[in-house]
């Protein structure tokens, strides 16, 4: 255990003995079947990627299958198993509720039921996202390599008081969740509202006017910046990353830092009047991902995992494209098919110039944004008591893990 581990473990009152992962646990890494046998995809046995982690606790089915010729080819974990990201999102977790597969992004934990009761291993590797995060170098790809990762160490209690620890935080999570699932019901609320008043974007049935992405910006597509690990520094500016573009509100106060001159400022800064697209990613949800700015006057730039591009506001509202940009079917029938790459999912600025944008009139667009306007409340509250609820969780899951529950 690391010298800064102890000091916080004595810090929080740690009463349980600490036991690194391996010495609890088998670590299976996940693999890929070779996708140049198509007789290995299409089966009835999950292949779980980091997409499929992190929404419910449990996984039983995920967008990609496999067949038994292609599970041949890896190795399938059983159920119970904890699923554990290590490339990318790091700490992104989820339980096997059956036999899958994962790709290799994807660390799985057998416990051995004897010492650790499952789901109580679930919410203790929960925990040690942020120390995954703090070990990971500072590359484009967050990675934290398996050995480091086994060596990472959890309270271990007698197996009924992990039952015991377990089962409440069972019930906390599920209150969690509620909270999740509304401010999910006023996101779908929103594409509803967009269906309503655009029309299907496939389709086009109100017949709106049919522009490249190219033509709505002002100046060029950029693309950012790339720093060397030794400029990274507490001191320095915000600078968003590749695993920061899931949010679709780039998350301000906790980036990582780079000392950047004003004329890196200059050329890779962002405000509220851009949007960025995801240039590169391990998925192809991930890829072409656009992500809007929240207003600051602290300066933010961004990696070049993304393209930054500024919409002309007298052709097109910002608001209008972004969920345009985020629609399901507008991905699926406009975009992906410029996605390239195996295990980098990417799109070039050239293929991003010609992405098809429907252009209602302004006058419509800019009522859209007055109903986001007005729903953004009610969301502000929903997310205020999801808040409070992860906070109620954080504070007794923190209680749990030093046997002070």
């Amino acid at each position: 255990m690391s010298e800064l581990m102890q000091a916080e473990l004595k810090k929080q009152g740690q009463k349980w003995p600490m036991v690194s992962i391996k010495s609890v646990s088998t670590v299976v890494t996940g693999k890929t079947p070779s996708k140049k046998e198509a007789d290995n995809f299409g089966g009835n046995i999950p292949f779980v990627t980091p997409v499929e982690l992190g929404k419910e606790p449990y996984v039983y089915s995920s967008s990609q299958t496999i067949t038994e010729k292609g599970a041949k080819a890896i190795k399938l974990v059983p159920k119970n198993s904890v699923l554990v990201c290590c490339i990318g999102s790091l700490g992104k977790t989820a339980i096997a509720g059956c036999e899958v597969g994962t790709n290799q992004q994807i660390n799985s934990v057998i416990f051995d039921e004897g010492k650790v009761f499952p789901k109580y291993g679930y919410y203790a590797l929960n925990r040690l996202k942020s120390l995954m995060v703090s070990l990971a170098p500072s590359t484009t790809v967050a990675i934290i390599n398996k050995s480091n990762f086994e060596a990472l160490e959890i309270p271990l209690p007698p197996l009924e008081e992990q039952k015991r620890i377990a089962a409440i935080l069972d019930k906390a999570d599920a209150i969690r969740r509620k909270r999740q699932q509304a401010i999910k019901l006023a996101d779908e609320f929103l594409r509803s509202v967009f269906l309503d008043m655009f029309g299907d974007p496939v389709i086009n049935p109100k017949g709106w006017e049919e522009k490249a992405l190219l033509s709505l910006v002002i100046g060029k597509f950029q693309n950012g910046a790339y720093f060397p690990k030794e400029e990274y520094s507490d001191e320095g500016v915000e600078m968003v990353h590749m695993a920061d573009a899931f949010y679709d509100v780039i998350q301000r106060g906790s980036l990582k830092r780079v000392l950047a001159s004003d004329t890196d400022i200059a050329k890779y800064g962002l405000t509220y009047e851009d949007l960025m697209i995801s240039r590169r990613s391990l998925n192809y949800e991930g890829a072409a991902k656009p992500s809007l700015i929240p207003n600051s006057d602290e300066p933010l730039i961004f990696e070049s995992s993304m393209i930054r591009i500024t919409p002309d506001k007298s052709q097109v509202d910002i608001r209008y494209l972004f969920q345009y940009l985020s629609d399901s079917l507008v991905k699926d029938h406009f975009i992906r098919k410029f996605v390239t790459g195996a295990t980098i999912k990417g799109i070039s600025q050239k293929n991003l110039e010609q992405v098809r944008i429907l252009v209602p009139p302004m006058k419509l667009q800019r009522k859209f944004t007055d109903i986001v306007n007005k729903l953004a409340v009610t969301s502000i509250k929903l997310k205020v008591s999801e808040e409070n609820t992860v906070d109620i969780f954080n504070g007794l899951s923190q209680k749990a893990f030093t046997g002070k529950l």
